[in-house]
């Protein structure tokens, strides 16, 4: 840069007095560049860098976003599975892309695969401000979560990270779950087994058997209530009694999806 600098002093002194011009010009050039020094020189390129950010520098689409996010929780096991690949696809097709945008979505996922999260987190806190866009996003991240038979922890982490940028509630994310979560397939006239029964009961904080359903739901409805994440946030509680709180709620969900499957089969 610095000869290039002096090159064009040079030019301009020649175009404004002709060979007086290219003297003085040339010896300008010089001057600026003993005065900047190289970490003057440094300084500068760093502030026009700044100033002046790559040319065809663009926003991720909520597309782009969306597909990125995928792509970091089908790896973030170990490896992605042909039924992560699959549910992928499945997104796709539900959002209706094609040529160039499908590509795009294609290359966001395998970019996904091998990002940080955080560099997510400003692209999806403006692509998905809206509430119902946000939990859209994160609907088809449990769907493509689920679509491997199970979920990990680290995936949950992941969501539960996701849904704090959004501002979606650590309960409405667990609800959403419930959403997309695929049901056990039961042959007909097969019922909850007894001791799965007696546990979901005893988790609740019930004694077996309970033979009105009524009791469930308000044992239920009041445990969420005492372990919601939310309540001991504003208590005070540490980060690992909110994280503990927020396994039991989970925990509650299932006890609870489990309980009404068996009454409703009596």
């Amino acid at each position: 840069m610095p000869a290039l600098l002096v090159f064009i002093l040079a030019l301009l002194g020649w175009w404004l007095a002709s060979i007086p011009g290219l003297l003085l010009g040339t010896l300008a050039g010089v001057w600026l560049d003993q005065r900047l020094g190289s970490k003057g020189w440094a300084r500068l390129q760093k502030k026009l860098s700044v100033r002046w950010p790559p040319a065809g520098e663009q926003q991720a689409s909520a597309s782009q976003v969306q597909f990125m996010l995928l792509g970091y929780l089908a790896k973030l096991n170990g490896r992605v599975l042909p039924a992560h690949i699959q549910q992928a696809r499945m997104e796709m097709r539900r959002l209706g892309l094609d040529g160039y945008p499908y590509q795009a979505a294609i290359a966001a996922f395998n970019q996904g695969r091998g990002m940080e999260l955080k560099v997510l987190r400003r692209d999806m806190q403006r692509a998905f401000a809206q509430d119902l866009a946000a939990e859209q996003l994160l609907l088809s991240a449990w769907r493509l979560v689920w679509a491997q038979g199970r979920s990990s922890r680290e995936q949950y982490q992941v969501l539960r990270q996701c849904a704090s940028w959004l501002s979606v509630s650590t309960e409405r994310l667990l609800q959403l779950e419930q959403e997309v979560k695929p049901r056990p397939k039961l042959a007909s006239g097969i019922r909850v087994r007894l001791d799965e029964r007696d546990r979901a009961l005893q988790l609740l904080g019930l004694q077996p058997p309970v033979d009105d359903f009524a009791c469930v739901r308000k044992a239920y409805r009041r445990l969420l209530g005492e372990n919601h994440p939310d309540r001991l946030i504003g208590a005070g509680a540490s980060d690992e009694q909110v994280q503990q709180a927020n396994e039991k709620t989970r925990a509650l969900h299932e006890a609870y999806r489990l309980l009404r499957r068996h009454y409703q089969s009596r």
